[in-house]
């Protein structure tokens, strides 16, 4: 989500700030792959400058299928390291510029980082402008605490991280030795990025825009995940270049509810999806790139960045240079100021329509969305929150689908609803956050919600 009144996008300040973690969520998902396929060896989802290597939905899915390793006890060799750097260079084509220090860290060193990291680059009211956001579309609960919450996932799932920063990788002591190789695949394709195109400057420049950003993440993160994978098959002669190679090794498997990762079982569906989208579907973006360009694949998506979700979604999009509209919003009432404003793209749209109409519906219909706005107005006086939300879609029978998905959003996200008034356009009525009115004008559909009156043209907050 876009963000150009006050803070990042929704979600997305504190992600950024801990892009430090340029994480192995990968590593237990690989793990758990080469566990499954057998064939191939076991080694192998901003303001901070770390990135983790997490454990994507993969890795959450099927228990192991031979006894768990004991933790891993030391840091890699200098040895280890040049060689992994090597194999990954041989594979892009980036050069190796410089040796890269590790360090092991514990839970407890992660979390301390983690919160003050926060603490010096995210201020207080982009924390508050994010949480408004998820909580006005309903992505998230009244009490959702969205700062604890990304610090609790993070400390979790975090196997490793990559400090661009300091040009430092660490890696968590509770990792096993499997989970540990694959990390390392994952971080150090991060490094040998962040040595040929730095890795900071790339993802800071999205003008704010959040759907730059997330697609710029998911460069990031599914390269190296990518890598993690080929680096590993390479090693029993093998390749993503293969189809039959790339079906077993990326395939990836619903949520699970396992007990052994608490918080992401229970954070909202949207932070388990945002969380894992750079991994999983930036890993098939590469794939596509890959096998479209071959090895000047790895320094195109940094020379020429995808620009939003629909394109690392649909990479002929990215090749063909198709960018998301951007329609007018109705302006700011005199009373009230802009609070935070952006733009849903295909991935939260899909989210949105999950959560409420289900995946089914998300799945056929999210690729149909050319593009949405949204604002929070806050009255200057009252400092009541309205949300205006005008979405823009390919066809009038997908615009029709989503009129209709969008009243169950409206229905399921407050707990009271008083319905005044409803046809095939208009669909308007009055719940605990205030009138809010629904108008279908043919490919376009607009939201007005959480007014002390009933909306008009010309709604007062």
């Amino acid at each position: 989500m876009l963000q150009r009144a006050r803070s990042n996008p929704v979600g997305r300040a504190l992600a950024l700030a801990l892009v430090v973690l340029l994480t192995s969520l990968g590593a237990q998902a690989a793990e758990r792959r080469f566990l499954r396929t057998e064939t191939l060896p076991r080694q192998l989802r901003a303001a901070c400058p770390l990135c983790p290597a997490l454990l994507p939905n993969a890795a959450l899915q099927e228990p192991p299928q031979e006894p768990p390793q004991e933790p891993a006890s030391r840091i890699p060799t200098a040895q280890e390291i040049d060689s992994v750097l090597r194999e990954l260079s041989a594979v892009t084509g980036f050069r190796v510029r410089r040796q890269l220090p590790f360090e092991l860290i514990t839970r407890d060193q992660v979390n301390k980082y983690l919160k003050e990291q926060i603490r010096q680059s995210v201020k207080p009211d982009e924390i508050r402008a994010e949480e408004v956001t998820l909580k006005k579309f309903g992505f998230a609960p009244a009490d959702f605490d969205l700062k604890q919450t990304t610090i609790d996932l993070l400390t979790e799932q975090a196997a490793a991280f990559y400090d661009f920063h300091r040009k430092k990788l660490f890696i968590s002591d509770w990792a096993t030795v499997n989970m540990r190789d694959a990390a390392l695949i994952h971080e150090l394709a991060h490094a040998l990025a962040d040595q040929n195109f730095p890795i900071q400057k790339y993802l800071s420049k999205t003008n704010n825009d959040s759907e730059a950003s997330m697609a710029r993440e998911a460069v990031v993160e599914g390269q190296a995940s990518w890598l993690m994978l080929e680096v590993t098959a390479r090693r029993s002669g093998r390749s993503l270049a293969d189809p039959e190679t790339a079906r077993r090794l990326m395939a990836t498997d619903s949520d699970s509810s396992d007990s052994e990762y608490p918080v992401f079982s229970k954070a909202p569906l949207y932070l388990r999806r945002t969380l894992l989208f750079p991994y999983d579907d930036g890993e098939r973006f590469q794939q596509a790139i890959f096998l479209h360009d071959g090895k000047p694949a790895f320094a195109r998506v940094f020379r020429q960045a995808p620009a939003s979700t629909a394109q690392i979604m649909h990479p002929d999009r990215y090749f063909s240079g198709e960018m998301p509209t951007s329609p007018d919003l109705p302006k700011t009432l005199k009373h009230a100021k802009p609070f935070v404003e952006g733009q849903l793209g295909e991935l939260e749209t899909r989210i949105l329509l999950e959560q409420y109409a289900g995946a089914d519906l998300a799945e056929s219909l999210g690729p149909r969305l050319k593009g949405s706005d949204y604002r929070i107005d806050e009255a200057k006086a009252s400092h009541r929150m309205t949300l205006l939300y005008l979405s823009d879609w390919s066809d009038e029978d997908a615009a029709t689908r989503y009129f209709d998905a969008y009243q169950k959003v409206l229905r399921a996200k407050w707990k009271q609803i008083e319905v005044t008034a409803q046809d095939d356009a208009h669909f308007s009525g009055k719940s605990e956050d205030g009138y809010f009115t629904l108008v279908r004008d043919g490919v376009r559909i607009l939201s007005q919600e959480g007014f002390i009156d009933p909306p008009v043209t010309e709604p007062r907050p």
